[in-house]
């Protein structure tokens, strides 16, 4: 799980989380959910106030997960990504993290 912090100054208080992964063995043990944490604690600490992902509409798990960690989906990019030969819709979702 990888954080990128956008640079213009108008933006500067949004992080994109990037590469979310978890081993298969591992789903479901709450891995995911402490990542997170350590994540949104670090933005926090660095005066990020929104957290923003992209994740395949086809990803179902992942959706509800992003849900339950208080995401919000707030759009949608049509053929976001091509898999196996055939475009997927993104679905764009923001977490505030401010207090």
């Amino acid at each position: 799980m990888g954080l990128l912090r956008q640079r213009a100054s108008k933006m500067v208080h949004r992080a994109t989380v990037v590469m979310v992964y978890v081993h298969r063995g591992l789903r479901g043990s709450g891995v995911a959910r402490l990542l997170f944490s350590a994540v949104a604690d670090y933005a926090r600490s660095e005066g990020i106030r929104q957290l923003e992902l992209s994740v395949s509409a086809e990803n179902a798990a992942a959706i509800a997960f992003y849900r339950r960690e208080r995401f919000e989906a707030v759009g949608r990019i049509p053929g976001g990504c091509i898999r196996n030969g055939r475009e997927v819709d993104d679905i764009i979702m923001v977490r505030r993290i401010v207090d």
